[in-house]
């Protein structure tokens, strides 16, 4: 009797800690969506350094992060048939050509970000600044090229840029979809950020 009164118990504690993890869940038409239902939900297409630069702690904190999608024009992010599949890294890239900085330098493979659906990033932790004018290149774990940026970006100072408050700062572009929106992009964004080579990749 002793051990069901146990196994009652534990199962009571699980029950209750799961609640209190479920604070991060919402209130949806009277259902509670727990934390454990929404896995895999990642708010993508979204100001990502809003979010992980400050509610999250420091080691989850971004320099420069986005979301691509499959076109240009999707209008519900959190459609994740629209959401580009694999693994995408960012290359800044100069006016001659060269590579400047390559986010494959900088990865730390225990990232959860990396699960993600269509996430490009770079941990904060790894590195802390970039500054200059680039093209923005997007490209696989192979190296392959997915997009790249027809305009060059300006980053200036990560610790001058408030995502709050001046998102689409254009002395700072770390937060790529503040720009790349739809169907009002800024900045001169033509939309979603979206592959203009071997789509393939992007399943």
């Amino acid at each position: 009797m002793n051990k069901w009164r146990f196994l009652l118990l534990f199962s009571l504690i699980l029950v209750i800690s799961c609640g209190e993890i479920g604070e991060e869940g919402e209130e949806e038409e009277g259902k509670s969506v727990s934390v454990v239902e929404k896995q895999g939900w990642h708010f993508q297409g979204r100001n990502c350094l809003a979010c992980h630069n400050v509610d999250l702690k420091p080691e989850r904190h971004l320099l420069v992060a986005g979301t691509m999608f499959k076109q240009f024009n999707v209008e519900n992010p959190d459609d994740l048939s629209k959401v580009c599949k694999g693994e995408f890294y960012l290359q800044f890239v100069d006016q001659n050509g060269n590579v400047i900085y390559d986010s494959r330098d900088y990865k730390d493979p225990n990232s959860r970000g990396y699960r993600g659906q269509g996430n490009v990033f770079i941990l904060m932790r790894k590195l802390g600044y970039i500054s200059g004018n680039y093209y923005v290149r997007i490209i696989d774990k192979d190296g392959l090229t997915i997009a790249q940026s027809s305009t060059l970006h300006t980053f200036t100072d990560i610790n001058s840029y408030d995502p709050r408050t001046n998102p689409t700062d254009p002395s700072n572009r770390f937060s790529c979809n503040t720009c790349h929106t739809y169907p009002n992009p800024k900045g001169g964004a033509p939309g979603r950020i979206y592959p203009q080579f071997n789509l393939n990749l992007c399943k």
